[in-house]
């Protein structure tokens, strides 16, 4: 089957990769007003004043665009859990307008009110690209967000109760010593605010300034967890293996018991192919947390990468008994059970992943190819065709719908599927190759020999592309020329 598990991985990292879906054309455009108060007192500045103010009004914001999710998500079928409704509102609400205003209050030591009035917007293709996105990548958000406001709620409490031991104070070193509390309070609020823009600007795919926002975070305070995971994400984003893992690293050393991060530095290990210290950065996550499904599940595809297929079984069963509800598992263990011939058994378990989630592109995809090894074509291109349905630029599914109507004969639906491929995907050798045959067979040679030609350039490697070629050849009569195409062709096999 062309298509790659490791992909799958990266759904178990914090805030990966955005997983794009079409645009539908009947988006809906909502608008909120939200309003955040805040006094400002002597000893602290405008600017930490006003970003305080505009947090209220954008949590006021986001707490009437949440309304509007819960309702939407309910009209197309799709419950959720009230800390996804959060995070979904947070995540995808775009601010687009501020303005304050300053008073002065009638409180002593010179107070002022300071008021922030937001304009935002939500959109409504935003919640749909979240629904179609890979769950685990949504869990992962949701943490993400309960974290940001949880500590976020920490902060105003630290906050309050310094300032109200600072109206009471009178020793003017206590009182100096509190004052750089409420410094340090403020920096990991500020920090805080960062964190959860650049969130956003992950959430959008904007990996470059969500870094930027991270790295901003971490200029503030140099001991935040969350900027640094962030940041690691982001890094990721970009490919940037080796920084992400340094990230990673740092957080750890800031909190060594945090299991997240040793997942998080585990998955990037994996994705670089080193699946003996992704296991083992699996290991500590799980000897933290006993019960971390992701863990297990991301140990199963490490032990599955390094052939280990029984192993990862093992994983992926723990992981569904600690959580029967998540699809990735289901999928995981039926792609193994698949890669050792059980077709039966991989069926099975991709109908639940499905049943779990009617949007699981992936499953469908790998269930139309077990269908296939299975002979049954008809239900094989059906797959496919849901597949592409979700993701209408779906090049792996394509390329298996051409190769089943290759199976049944379809020469002509199976160039269509062909020449899709590679129009989304010029580089593809196997397509090329496969294309030719199709054209061989409808005997159109010219075009045929063209295809493996191309397919050659490619990839001068593969025997099935020279030995196409040379029954391509046969056939117009140049005899010679298909010779020599068998006799690369066996030198290949060798």
């Amino acid at each position: 089957m062309q298509f790659t598990l490791k992909r799958m991985i990266a759904t178990f990292i914090c805030m990966l990769v955005m997983l794009g879906s079409a645009q539908v054309s009947r988006a809906e455009i909502r608008t909120y007003e939200g309003v955040g108060e805040y006094i400002m007192s002597d000893f602290e500045t405008p600017d930490i004043a006003k970003q305080r103010a505009k947090a209220r009004a954008e949590q006021h914001a986001a707490e009437q665009a949440g309304v509007y999710v819960k309702s939407y998500t309910r009209t197309v079928n799709n419950t959720l859990v009230e800390d996804e409704i959060v995070a979904i509102a947070n995540m995808i609400i775009k601010i687009t307008d501020v303005q304050y205003t300053t008073t002065p209050t009638s409180e002593s030591g010179g107070s002022f009110q300071i008021v922030a009035k937001i304009h935002a917007t939500i959109d409504s293709d935003r919640i749909d690209e979240w629904l179609k996105r890979d769950q685990q990548k949504n869990r992962e958000l949701v943490e993400q967000n309960k974290q940001l406001q949880a500590d976020k709620v920490q902060l105003d409490a630290e906050l309050s109760a310094l300032r109200k031991k600072l109206k009471n104070v009178i020793d003017a070193q206590e009182k100096q010593a509190l004052e750089k509390k409420v410094v340090s309070a403020d920096s990991k609020f500020l920090a805080n605010q960062k964190i959860e823009e650049g969130c956003r600007l992950y959430n959008d795919g904007k990996y470059i300034d969500a870094e930027a926002l991270f790295s901003q975070a971490i200029g503030i305070d140099e001991n935040s967890l969350e900027a640094y995971c962030g940041r690691a994400a982001a890094y990721r984003g970009q490919n940037n293996y080796t920084q992400a893992i340094s990230d990673f690293t740092k957080a750890i050393a800031l909190n060594p018991s945090y299991a997240k991060v040793y997942l998080g530095r585990g998955i990037i290990y994996c994705e670089q192919g080193n699946y003996t210290q992704a296991i083992t950065d699996f290991n500590k996550a799980i000897a933290l947390n006993q019960n971390y499904t992701e863990a297990y599940l991301a140990r199963g595809y490490a032990h599955f990468f390094q052939g280990n297929y029984m192993q990862a079984i093992v994983d992926y069963n723990k992981t569904i008994v600690l959580n029967p509800n998540l699809a990735e598992a289901y999928f995981a263990r039926g792609y193994d059970y698949g890669t050792q011939g059980n077709y039966m058994q991989a069926i099975t378990d991709y109908d639940k992943a499905i049943a779990l989630n009617p949007n699981y592109a992936e499953a469908y995809l790998a269930r139309g190819f077990d269908y296939g090894n299975q002979g049954n074509y008809i239900q094989a291109i059906t797959d496919y065709n849901r597949a592409i349905a979700i993701k209408p630029d779906y090049v792996e599914a394509y390329f298996n719908r051409g190769c089943a109507y290759c199976k049944q004969g379809n020469y002509m639906q199976a160039i269509a599927d062909f020449t899709k491929t590679l129009s989304i995907n010029p580089n593809d050798a196997k397509a090329y190759s496969n294309r030719g045959y199709a054209n061989d067979k409808q005997g159109n040679y010219a075009l045929a020999i063209e295809d493996y030609n191309k397919a050659i350039e490619l990839n001068p490697n593969n025997p099935k592309t020279y030995y196409g070629r040379g029954v391509a050849y046969k056939h117009i009569g140049n005899i010679k020329q298909a010779n020599a195409d068998f006799s690369k062709a066996n030198e290949l096999k060798r």
